[in-house]
């Protein structure tokens, strides 16, 4: 995960929380790079998760293009899905221009899922 996906999420999910005077406690902090099916010995990570209420967040970009990953980055993307799916988890996928555009919006779609 890049610096600026990291700086993107929490700088709106931290605003997200100042705004409607919610404190941050332990369980509205998400974990980076949390290695969801680790117990199914693969290998796959969440950009940030809220483990004990099974909500990811993943920041989306085209890295698979500029990495020269092509169709099968998005295979394996999909099947990352899917497995977090059938696991139970809700996953949250946003793009850069979205967290850049309306971060409160982004952050009230994840508060949303939490609850």
């Amino acid at each position: 995960m890049s610096e600026d996906k990291t700086a993107l999420f929490i700088g709106a999910w931290n605003m997200y929380l100042r705004a409607c005077d919610i404190p941050a406690t332990g369980w509205n902090t998400p974990t980076a790079e949390y290695n969801f099916d680790a117990d199914i010995k693969r290998k796959h990570r969440f950009d940030w998760a809220f483990v004990g209420q099974k909500v990811a967040i993943e920041v989306e970009g085209n890295a698979w293009n500029v990495r020269g990953g092509g169709r099968h980055m998005q295979d394996s993307d999909l099947e990352k899905y899917n497995i977090a799916a059938a696991m139970g988890w809700r996953v949250f996928r946003f793009s850069p221009a979205m967290l850049k555009r309306d971060p409160f919006m982004c952050a009230a779609q994840v508060f949303a899922g939490l609850k």
